[in-house]
This record gives structure tokens, sequence and C-alpha cells, in this order.
């Protein structure tokens, strides 16, 4: 049961799918679609939603394959240039590496961009780039691993394509003067990272498909011991939150190559122990094409639960979409909601605009539609039941 109906300009009603659980066919969440730049950087990568210009409002930063590396500010999506490329990842990440109170860009490759901000500078010049390492990588995380105040850097690269370099995750944990130390740990072969505190003890964890591996604070001199926490596809997008309301970190895994390659998408309960405890798998999707590049969690309808987005690459098979799961039911059931049919890829969430409402970035990574979109969260209907 789906449909979808035009009220204006970038409005669309979109009516929700459901499995096991009945909802009125006229039910829905409105999202509005626009345009941040129909003709932005070529094949853009990397997408990362920061407050660039201290405005208290999220601003979008783009980087095409081969550069530039852009920002748009809002609300007019200004765009500026920081790069005009140096960096290899379709990953990126915003945080205040340099600790001055403003926001800087690492992309893979290894290097990060000094906003100039409260510099003296200007955030519309180019940035100036510091180089951390000659380091290509697939997936990039921000955290303080080791507690001391600043960022440090995780890294992953892929095993598709020929690469085979997606058996290690690298940490360079930063020291003073500018200056990073590295640590690889193996894990096996596939694409997919993230960082969160899994077991509640006050660092930031590493989480891969079906493994979370455990920082002992020594980011570099300690060892990082694997905790695997389900069966996956070895090409994994992962996020970390707390679905069922439990308190606790859940782990949601969607598969991130190959298209023509089917899985599931699902989410897996922590127990109370993450070390020891059995992880239970609850399957969303019970077969879905291996192209969800871009997975993000939020809670989109406002309800107070934690929903997930997802968005198929454009190599899949047709149509190939951006969508939203709303959670109901602690995580059991998961209306599907469509925004779009023509792809994206590494979507982002945040608030834009700083509404109260959490709203979907993106791009497809390459083809012949690629211009950077956003989906408004407008909330539901006037004839929608309650959530």
């Amino acid at each position: 049961m789906r449909a979808t109906k035009r009220l204006g300009e970038g409005l669309f009603i979109v009516s929700v799918l459901v499995v096991g659980l009945g909802v009125p066919a006229g039910a829905g969440w409105r999202f509005r679609h626009g345009v941040i730049d129909a003709q932005g950087p070529k094949d853009p990568w990397a997408k990362i939603i920061a407050d660039i210009d201290g405005d208290g409002k999220p601003d979008v930063i783009i980087g095409g394959r081969r550069g530039p590396l852009v920002w748009y500010a809002w609300p007019n999506w200004t765009r500026a240039t920081i790069a005009e490329g140096g960096y290899n990842t379709v990953d990126g990440e915003a945080g205040d590496v340099d600790g001055d109170g403003d926001l800087d860009i690492v992309m893979g490759g290894l290097l990060w961009y000094e906003n100039p901000r409260l510099g003296g500078g200007s955030a519309e010049r180019l940035w100036r780039v510091h180089r951390v390492a000659d380091h290509p990588t697939h997936d990039l995380e921000l955290a303080d691993l080791d507690g001391d105040g600043d960022l440090d850097i995780v890294t992953r690269d892929q095993s598709e394509f020929g690469a085979r370099a997606g058996n290690e995750i690298h940490v360079w944990r930063q020291d003073e003067g500018d200056k990073w130390a590295h640590r690889v740990i193996e894990c096996p072969h596939g694409e997919g990272l993230c960082v969160a505190d899994l077991d509640r003890d006050g660092d930031p964890d590493v989480v891969i498909g079906g493994i979370w591996l455990e920082n002992m604070r020594d980011a570099v001199g300690d060892p990082w011991p694997a905790h695997k926490f389900g069966e996956w596809h070895s090409s994994a997008t992962v996020q970390i939150a707390d679905i069922n309301g439990d308190g606790r970190l859940d782990a949601v895994l969607s598969p991130s190559e190959l298209k023509e390659q089917w899985y599931r998408l699902s989410w897996f309960e922590a127990p109370s122990d993450a070390r020891q405890g059995d992880w239970v798998e609850h399957t969303i999707v019970r077969k879905i094409e291996c192209v969800i590049h871009g997975l993000v969690t939020g809670d989109f309808d406002g309800d107070g639960a934690v929903d997930i987005a997802l968005s198929e690459m454009h190599q899949g098979q047709d149509p190939d979409e951006v969508a939203v799961f709303l959670n109901r039911k602690q995580g059991s059931v998961w209306p599907k909601q469509i925004l779009s049919g023509q792809g994206s890829h590494y979507i982002q969430a945040a608030d834009l605009g700083s509404d109260g409402d959490i709203d979907l970035v993106g791009a497809n990574w390459s083809g012949p539609y690629q211009p950077i979109e956003f989906w408004e969260n407008q909330g539901a209907r006037v004839d929608d039941p309650a959530p």
C-alpha cells in the first residue's frame, strides 16, 4: 500500500508500509524535499553536517570524489570552498581537533582542515590543511578514546573492489604539537565502522558488523578485546542507539555492498552486560539488497523512540529508496515511509534550522542524478492518528 500525493512545491505525503500493524492508508509523516545545490561537487562521496560558522544552525559539508570539499551555510545554502581536494575517502567527520572552540573537518587521506573562524580568518576562504598520515580509508570516526580531552581518529578501509584492506582498524591518538601515534587492530575483512560506549564504562568502543572492540583506555598501548554480538554480512553500515528504550545502546546493521546481493536489515538488543550476555537479533526487513550505504538513527516523529532512516545507492535495483522506518512497540513494529526512489549515499541526519525535529541530507555518489538534497521534517498530517 504505497501512494504519493504532491501537495505543492517540494512537499510530499507518503503512505506507510507496515508489517504486522494495521495503519490507515492515509497515515503519513511529512517531509519537504529540497535541493541545496543542483550542481555540487562531482561524485559527492562525503557528507557531513556541522555548525561551521557558529550561528547555532547546522551547515552542510560535501566532498567530491576528487574534490572540492565545500560547505553550504544555512539558511540560503551559500557555498564556500574548504579545500580543492587532496583526500581519499567516502567518509569525513567534524570536530574541534585543535581545541580552539570551532569545528574542523577530518577526511580520509588522512587530513584535517583547520576552521579559521576563531583564529581571525574567514571560514569562506580556503582552510589550512594538516596531514596526519598518507592513509586512504573508507570509514572514519572521531572520539576522545583516552579521556585526555582531545579528539582521536579511528579509520577502516574496505575489502571489496579489489582493495582487500578492510581487515584492519587504525587508531590515531592525538598528541601534543599536532602529532599522532598510530595503532593497528586486526579484524575480519569487510567495511563499516562506528564508535560508542557499549559497555558503559565511560570510554568509546569501536563497533563493526557483528563485533565490538573494547576500549581499555590506552588506545595505542592496550589490547582491544573483541566481543562478538551477532552474525553479519562482512560489508556493513553500523549505527548505535537505544532502540527499545531500556537505557542500553543497541546496534543497528545494514548490508552496504554489493548490488544484486541480498541480506537483511536488523537491530541487535544489548544485554545487561555487553561483554558476556546474549544479544538478541530483531529483523526489520528479511530481504533487502546489499546497497544500504546510508544508515542513520533519530527520533523523526517526536514520540521519544529512536527511528531508523536508510538510503539505497543508485546502482541497486530500482526503485532506489530513501526511507524512514518509524519505531513502534519498542522496536517490534516498523512502519516504512518512502521519501525518494532515486537513491542516495551516506545520508546524514540533523536538525536543520534548529526547529526541533530531525531532517535528512544526502546525494548519490555517482551516476546521472547527483544533486545535494535534503528532506525537511514537516511533522504529522493534521488528520493522522497519534503515533
